[in-house]
């Protein structure tokens, strides 16, 4: 069953630029991985440096794999330095599509 992993960035003005384009690089990347089958970017009108980069997986197994091993890709890092803290996120199930 498909699964769905969500990664909050919020970046501060200062390090806007650099950390959305970053987060548009994680999306990326994802595609090449085992299981994954799409992603979408989604930045808040309201608040330009906080994106949310959503990726659809085959199975929660392939997820947490892709996953626990792209969380130690420069991207990730550098994104986590620009925010202070690592990006909140999560693999969910998908309970309603429409």
């Amino acid at each position: 069953m498909s699964v769905k992993s969500m990664f909050d960035f919020k970046f501060p003005a200062a390090g806007r630029e650099e950390g959305v384009a970053l987060a548009e690089a994680v999306g990326h990347d994802m595609p090449p991985l085992a299981g994954c089958e799409g992603y979408e970017i989604i930045q808040d009108v309201a608040d330009p440096g906080h994106v949310m980069v959503n990726t659809q997986w085959a199975s929660q197994e392939m997820a947490n794999t892709a996953l626990s091993h792209y969380q130690h890709d420069a991207k990730i890092k550098r994104a986590t330095e620009l925010m202070g803290a690592p990006s909140p996120g999560f693999v969910g199930n998908i309970r309603v599509k429409v």
